[in-house]
């Protein structure tokens, strides 16, 4: 997520920064603690922290809000590709949310 907000940003795919900047702002740094909380909730998986499945549910419910909203917003200039990457990353990321909430239910 960051590597691509700083690639769309450095070579000015963001129309939005003249169009709406305090709405694209403001999407970017929640796009920015999405990313950082998934990361930061992964390697605590890794090293076994005890609640470090909360954290990576928090994240991957964020992450489902921004595929949605990724996928809209491509669907919307009809870039269908972009749309189906995005459904995909969609139905992966329900399949972890699930997975994870049983194993915590589990547990």
């Amino acid at each position: 997520m960051k590597g691509i907000w700083i690639l769309l940003l450095v070579t000015k795919q963001v129309p939005e920064i003249k169009t709406a900047p305090v709405d694209i702002t403001l999407h970017i740094i929640a796009e920015y603690i999405t990313g950082f909380l998934s990361i930061i909730s992964g390697i605590l998986l890794l090293i076994n922290i005890a609640w470090a499945g909360t954290l990576f549910i928090a994240a991957i419910g964020m992450v489902i809000y921004a595929v949605i909203n990724a996928a809209g917003y491509y669907g919307q200039k009809k870039e269908w590709s972009f749309v189906i990457m995005f459904g995909t990353l969609l139905i992966s990321a329900v399949i972890l949310l699930i997975l994870s909430i049983l194993q915590i239910i589990n547990y």
